[in-house]
């Protein structure tokens, strides 16, 4: 099938039937009811016929521009290339390509490396004295902010009020807007 006929298929097909659309809609109150019905049925006929008719061609590949598409051939025949389509630093009995990989490949003489040379271990330190944890702050239970927590739903979650939340956390509205994920809170 010659190209260009290809390319008319492909437009009656593909791109026609938007631009008829709009129209029908901008003519509907001129062309009435019937012709409207009228007039789509013709349109939703020509892209069938044309995606039909493309169905049943012999088109091999497709060139628009500097883009050549290879179509797939329903026939279960085999396709060669034509020449100048070839690629020009593949022969054309050289098998599948091979692909580079990130792994390098080993050297055909190994080279010496250093023996790292043995190392004194440091002498053990004493023990630091252990600490007095600090005690929690007193107010009862605590909660970890967690993705999607809102100051008002964790309120609304414990039956407090915003301001009694607030007020035990010590945050002012700003602070209790801007909470973080990991941020403890006291649940009074």
């Amino acid at each position: 099938m010659p190209q260009p006929l290809v390319y008319l298929l492909l437009f009656i097909a593909l791109v026609l039937p938007v631009p008829g659309a709009l129209a029908l809609r901008l003519l509907g109150p001129r062309l009435g009811e019937r012709g409207v019905v009228a007039w789509s049925a013709g349109l939703f006929t020509l892209a069938i016929a044309g995606v039909l008719t493309l169905s049943r061609a012999d088109v091999a590949l497709l060139r628009v521009g500097d883009l050549t598409l290879l179509l797939p051939s329903s026939r279960g025949e085999a396709f060669v290339l034509p020449p100048e389509l070839m690629p020009v630093d593949v022969a054309p009995d050289a098998g599948p390509p091979v692909i580079p990989t990130l792994t390098p490949r080993p050297s055909a003489t190994p080279e010496a490396t250093a023996t790292p040379e043995a190392t004194t271990t440091p002498a053990a330190t004493a023990t630091p004295a252990a600490t007095a944890t600090p005690k929690p702050p007193t107010g009862g239970r605590r909660y970890i902010v967690k993705d999607g927590d809102t100051f008002g739903a964790i309120a609304e979650r414990f039956n407090l009020t915003i301001e009694a939340l607030r007020k035990a956390n010590g945050l002012s509205s700003a602070q209790a807007d801007a909470l973080s994920v990991g941020q403890e809170l006291i649940i009074p």
